[in-house]
């Protein structure tokens, strides 16, 4: 099974590669790659999103995708495993990011294949 790795040739994409981090996310950018409402993709966009975790700690976290539709639309997408959407971190991560993204007028999704 695939887990870490390059998807080359990218014609969405401003690079000519971008890495995933596990095969969902392969999948889930070859999906970017054929999706006609999609006009540009990355992984690499250097969107860092600070928050305070459950313990009041601060962190900071890099949403996995930054996608732009063809209306225009920019959305900033975060694949989540369905167990770790009732953690305490991970809901403040969501608040947070939902926060960040509203400020910006972008669109926050949360992508998980368990629900």
């Amino acid at each position: 099974m695939i887990s870490t790795g390059a998807l080359e040739n990218l014609k969405k994409s401003a690079y000519s590669l971008e890495y995933y981090d596990s095969s969902w996310e392969l999948e889930y950018m070859k999906e970017l790659e054929g999706d006609d409402s999609i006009s540009k993709w990355t992984k690499n966009h250097g969107i860092r999103i600070d928050y305070f975790d459950s313990e009041n700690k601060f962190r900071s976290y890099n949403p996995d995708f930054l996608v732009e539709k063809s209306d225009g639309s920019i959305e900033l997408i975060e694949m989540k495993g369905g167990h770790l959407l009732k953690n305490p971190d991970t809901k403040k991560k969501m608040e947070f990011a939902k926060k960040w993204c509203e400020a910006r007028g972008i669109i926050y999704r949360i992508i998980s294949k368990y629900q």
